[in-house]
């Protein structure tokens, strides 16, 4: 029987990135999904036209829901709410169920209107991370944040002439990285992706270091494979 993961981040309706796409990873890993809802937004590949985020009752009532008939073995943190004393909340519980937590700080879309002004709301999520998976621009806005950061932080993409790199850092030294050819390719959901075949690894691999590894060696094959399909929300993407 397989295990189940949780994912808290926001809804993407044509399913290349968010929710939808987290829990197709989760299932490629063997994992069955549940999802908490922190924004719906109204978007296509040519980025997000409209967001709302949701009602705080609600979220914490799908979360408490979910955790009262389900036994969850590690969660991903896609977009963070906008509300600091409920990211609080969440924490509060997901804390309690000593798991492992991958968090993907999405801040913004590629294209469209910032998701969070003030980064200090999702200080609580930080602190309860055992991975933080931000690329160059989300790291650099939140350096500040990150320094009270006890996990891990895999930073995705930063580019050194023909390669881009995957560091993992622990305690600000570099333990792990991964090159990959670079490539001009804007391909949809990479970020939602990675972290959810990370959390997925974790749970399978038991060691971060192992999974980060396979994690990155997935979103290559994952890049390539998407940019060859014909259907366009597989392929090209904003967000």
């Amino acid at each position: 029987m397989a295990d189940f993961l949780l994912t808290i981040a926001g809804f993407d309706p044509t399913g290349g990135a968010g929710i939808l796409r987290d829990i197709r990873v989760f299932n490629h890993f063997g994992f069955f999904g549940t999802a908490v809802i922190t924004v719906n937004t109204a978007q296509n590949t040519k980025g997000v036209k409209l967001f709302q985020f949701e009602n705080e009752e609600l979220v914490l009532k799908q979360l408490d829901l979910i955790l009262e008939e389900i036994q969850i073995k590690g969660i991903k943190i896609g977009i963070p709410h906008v509300n600091k004393n409920l990211n609080k909340k969440i924490a509060e519980t997901i804390s309690s169920l000593k798991v492992p937590v991958v968090f993907d700080p999405v801040i913004s879309p590629t294209f469209g209107k910032d998701f969070l002004k003030d980064l200090k709301v999702i200080e609580p999520l930080i602190s309860v991370s055992s991975v933080i998976t931000p690329n160059k621009r989300e790291y650099e806005l939140l350096k500040p944040l990150l320094k009270n950061s006890k996990g891990y932080i895999a930073l995705k993409g930063i580019e050194i002439e023909d390669y881009v790199e995957d560091r993992l850092i622990k305690d600000n030294e570099i333990v792990k990285k991964v090159k990959h050819k670079k490539d001009k390719l804007i391909i949809r959901g990479t970020g939602c992706a990675f972290s959810s075949a990370l959390i997925s690894l974790i749970v399978k691999e038991k060691l971060v270091t192992k999974a980060f590894l396979k994690a990155s060696k997935f979103l290559e094959i994952y890049r390539k494979e998407h940019f060859q399909k014909s259907d366009m929300l597989q392929g090209y993407s904003t967000v």
